[in-house]
């Protein structure tokens, strides 16, 4: 082998192991840049999902607060309804009455929290329905009886017995006959309207 040949097998053996050598160095900085992206990747979409989680959760409180801000509540110039209902005589009493200052402003569900005994069965702005069971006789319930001549007026109390509850200066002399025979047994009369009704048309 000649010198010539010899130098031109060594250089080209040099470039060979160069250009290994400069193909691994570029792979492992290709590998390296793709490791980063990689990685710069990840916490940017962290970032992106922590600020939508951030943007969902004010969207939920602001619906709330809007919820919380529009839902019904009652008004001052409102109606309290007390529905009761009596066992002992199957009756079912309504008052009514204007709304007490506590009740304004205040939600369905504020009422039923502030007065656990009744039942809310009905709620608006203008009106608010409550109802509660009682194990008695509603006072509702009257004995009209003729003494001396007279209509007089007994209320039924819980236990049967009669208490006096109006002397009337009702004369009996115009009544029917029916009428007198009912007065005398001792006539029922349920309701404080029915009762009056009946004086009125004996007046």
């Amino acid at each position: 082998m000649n010198k010539e040949n010899i130098i031109v097998g060594i250089i080209a053996i040099i470039v060979l192991i160069g250009a290994i050598f400069t193909a691994i160095i570029i792979r492992n900085e290709k590998q390296s840049n793709d490791k980063q992206s990689k990685e710069n990747n990840i916490v940017l979409n962290d970032e992106v999902s922590d600020e939508c989680t951030e943007e969902y959760a004010k969207s939920i409180i602001e619906v709330a607060e809007q919820t919380s801000s529009t839902e019904e509540k009652v008004s001052a110039n409102a109606m309290l309804v007390l529905k009761k209902y009596y066992k002992q005589c199957e009756h079912t009493i309504n008052e009514y009455a204007e709304i007490p200052p506590e009740f304004v402003n205040m939600t369905e569900k504020e009422i039923q929290e502030e007065y656990p005994e009744w039942d809310l069965i009905g709620f608006s702005s203008n009106e608010v329905i409550l109802y509660k069971e009682f194990s008695q006789r509603c006072g509702e319930h009257f004995n009209v009886k003729i003494e001396s001549g007279k209509i007089v007026v007994y209320k039924v109390l819980e236990n049967g017995q009669l208490e006096l509850y109006e002397k009337t200066n009702i004369d009996t002399e115009y009544l029917t006959e029916t009428d007198l025979i009912n007065m005398r047994n001792g006539l029922d009369i349920y309701g404080k309207e029915e009762l009056n009704k009946m004086l009125e048309d004996f007046e």
